[in-house]
């Protein structure tokens, strides 16, 4: 950079001082002609007053052959009357130019190659009248060469200036060159220092003004940047902290399916390394089919099972941000083995207890029937076998709910898979629902057709659950409509009542297992808790999708789309 900022200001100084040289030789040859112009119309203006007549102009013979100027006289018809520098007679000249301009009164310096004298001359001529009226033209001329003079003097002073203004002009050059490189290395420096996190301001110096406004706008500049720095990496801190140590695992995928993050919860659970961080993510994870899913569009839930643990893997697809082509795709892992494990063991536990409390609740249920169908038993015992049977016939809907529930649980492999008319089964429910819809003088509407591929059973057993909540935790006098809705490529099931409302803050549990918004009115209504569970298990079989809306005193909806 110093060489190249010497060079460039010693090339202007020189272009400069060339400029100023060129000027002054320009200068010298205009004031040189100037002043042979000058001399020239005063000789001219000497003769025209000595020349008064005819005689004076023979006495103009002590001018003859003199090589400092020429003198000519002619008459207004051209004739030469008398030349100082050529004996004998010359041709005509009142063609010459400035002859022709001298008569007409207009005098002016004319240069051009004369012949006698074999250069170039300078020639001015002025109208002159004799005493006795008679019109003569005298003329000077001088030698173009005489302008030389002038140069030869000046261009060797102007040549020793031009010689020590280059000098001078290194020695600026260099010195200038030297000064700007120092601060030009300083800033770089102090940039440098602040890219390796050891920042330098830049020392300013208000002796010379231009540096040192520029200077601070750097040193401000560069006080900002890093502490945007530093701020920047304390959050990058914070958030690695977070990531290494939160229990889930987290990965970020660009565009090109390459792991952009995985924090250590991630490699842990996939049985991964650092290195392959960068590459595309069957480095990562062997399982092409589980690549795959999470690189397919539109994103999801699902488990999966990675070597010997059982993964919830949750896909959430970037694509409204302006980082979408390095993050499109965030992958969180959830290690639900040990949970799966204790649901298992639940579940085995309900299906055991269920096996085993179903034979004495079975002959519980038969005994007290037998005893209700005799007519020797007193009202008092009567009343306590009634209350006996139809606690046994609430106990074995409860362990009937249990084995079914189970029985999902347990499911494994690809469910069953028919055609089910979805009006059909909502046909037949509503019929077996409607000495109780009667009884609570609730009103049905029911719209709408739809085909799933499903069970025929497990659907009768979803609409089943759905309206039968409808009807036991409606109102009196209140209405339930149920509508199948078929188009873009979805089914849609809503149940919809006028009751009692689930609380906001309750929605997110009511799919829970003997969970009860309300236990006083589920135990009026014969209700075990495990109904949603069951809708809930049957829509994960089939791959459906629940969601609730509820409002307090107004009622709900259950909509579930297949």
């Amino acid at each position: 950079m110093k060489r190249k900022i010497f060079t460039r200001v010693f090339l202007l100084t020189f272009l400069c001082v060339l400029l100023v040289f060129a000027a002054g030789v320009i200068a010298v040859a205009g004031s040189g002609r100037t002043v042979v112009e000058e001399r020239l119309r005063a000789e001219c203006g000497l003769l025209s007053s000595l020349l008064r007549t005819e005689e004076d102009i023979d006495g103009l013979t002590g001018y003859q052959n003199r090589d400092s100027f020429r003198i000519t006289v002619i008459s207004e018809a051209g004739e030469v009357l008398y030349e100082s520098s050529v004996a004998g007679e010359m041709e005509n000249h009142a063609d010459r130019e400035e002859i022709r301009a001298a008569l007409a009164g207009s005098p002016r310096f004319v240069e051009r190659y004369s012949a006698t004298f074999g250069c170039r001359m300078t020639y001015c001529a002025v109208e002159n009248t004799l005493e006795d009226g008679t019109k003569t033209v005298i003329r000077v001329a001088v030698k173009s060469s005489e302008l030389s003079g002038f140069l030869g003097v000046a261009i060797p002073s102007l040549a020793c200036a031009l010689v020590l203004a280059l000098l001078i002009s290194l020695l600026l050059a260099g010195r200038l060159s030297t000064k700007i490189s120092e601060k030009v290395r300083g800033v770089a420096d102090s940039l440098r220092s602040l890219n390796e996190g050891e920042y330098h301001p830049l020392v300013t110096d208000s002796r010379e003004p231009e540096f040192y406004a520029v200077f601070r706008e750097i040193n401000d500049l560069n006080g900002k940047t890093r502490a945007l720095i530093e701020e920047r990496t304390k959050e990058g801190e914070k958030l690695s902290f977070v990531l290494e140590n939160v229990s889930e695992g987290i990965l970020a995928l660009d565009a090109d399916g390459h792991v952009a993050i995985a924090n250590g919860a991630a490699l842990n659970l996939l049985d991964g390394e650092q290195e392959d961080i960068g590459k595309p993510l069957l480095y990562l994870i062997e399982d092409t089919a589980l690549c795959e899913k999470i690189l397919a569009p539109g994103g999801g839930q699902f488990e999966s099972h990675v070597g010997e643990r059982d993964l919830a893997v949750t896909v959430r697809r970037i694509a409204d941000s302006p980082l979408a082509s390095e993050i499109s795709r965030i992958v969180i892992l959830n290690d639900i083995t040990a949970a799966k494990a204790v649901a298992k063991e639940k579940s085995d536990f309900f299906a055991n207890a269920s096996h085993e409390l179903k034979t004495p609740i079975t002959v519980t249920q038969g005994i007290s029937e037998l005893i209700l169908a005799k007519d020797t038993v007193d009202e008092g015992t009567k009343k306590q076998v009634e209350r006996i049977h139809k606690e046994a016939l609430r106990m074995a809907g409860l362990i009937s709910d249990m084995l079914r529930l189970s029985d999902l649980e347990r499911q494994k492999g690809t469910p069953e898979r028919v055609p089910v008319e979805l009006r059909g089964v909502v046909d037949e429910v509503t019929a077996e629902l409607h000495a109780r819809m009667e009884e609570r003088h609730l009103t049905l509407r029911v719209s709408g057709r739809g085909r799933v591929m499903a069970s025929p059973d497990k659907m009768y057993e979803l609409v089943t659950n759905l309206c039968s909540n409808a009807v036991n935790y409606n109102k009196e006098g209140g209405s339930i409509d149920i509508s199948i809705t078929d188009g873009g490529g979805h089914v849609t099931l809503t149940v919809k009542d006028t009751g009692i409302g689930i609380p906001e803050d309750q929605l997110p549990r009511i799919f829970e297992r003997f969970y009860r918004v309300d236990p006083s009115r589920s135990k009026k209504t014969g209700g075990t808790g495990l109904g949603l569970a069951i809708v809930k298990h049957i829509c994960a079989m089939y791959g459906a999708t629940v969601s609730v809306e509820s409002q307090p005193d107004v009622g709900t909806a259950f909509r579930i789309i297949f």
